[in-house]
């Protein structure tokens, strides 16, 4: 039984019309008038539904090959690209990248609109509600108003102490033999 080859192409020039046509399908799509006609063509509504819908479909069948997953996980579990990941990070050239996006209008956009959108504050109230947020909140708070309160009596004394010493001087009279570094007459201690 001859091969299914030789029957179908007994002179064997199919490859090399393939090849053929390849390149004229290559050059005449690098021309200047295909160009234009993909451009006229893609300016249709429908057009460019029938591109986005062909290559949506070619996409969902690479994602779906078990042969592209393998390639995937390979690639995703090898040691050569931990190294690469590494060396990247730890290269200049990210830095400044990093340091381009924190400087640009990308990140301050980002920020903005990150901040108007309603799921950023479903995720703070969230938080906000959480037993553990409330209770840090409850022993800072306390803790807090402990130095507030401290702070405020500190500044007081020191405020007392000065309107006594204008008011003595404003009175010419002489502070008291128990009077404190502040001016402030100290209680003798307790018994």
């Amino acid at each position: 039984m001859p091969a299914l080859g030789r029957v179908v192409d007994p002179l064997g020039v199919l490859p090399a019309l393939t090849r053929a046509g390849l390149t004229l399908l290559e050059r005449l799509l690098a021309t200047e008038a295909a160009a234009q006609a993909a451009e006229l063509i893609l300016r249709s509504p429908p057009a460019r539904r029938a591109v986005r819908a062909a290559i949506e479909d070619v996409a969902i069948e690479l994602l779906d090959d078990p042969a592209v997953a393998r390639v995937v996980d390979r690639t995703l579990e090898s040691p050569q690209l931990t190294e690469l990941v590494a060396r990247a990070l730890e290269s200049e050239g990210l830095e400044r990248i990093v340091a381009q996006v924190l400087d640009s209008r990308l990140l301050d956009a980002s920020v903005a609109r990150l901040l108007e959108g309603e799921p950023l504050w479903i995720v703070v109230e969230e938080v906000a509600r959480s037993p553990a947020v409330t209770e840090a909140i409850a022993h800072q708070g306390a803790g807090f108003a402990d130095q507030m309160a401290e702070e405020v009596g500190r500044r007081t004394r020191r405020a007392d102490a000065r309107l006594e010493r204008a008011a003595r001087r404003l009175l010419r009279r002489r502070l008291p033999p128990d009077a404190g570094a502040g001016g402030v007459a100290v209680p003798p201690p307790a018994p």
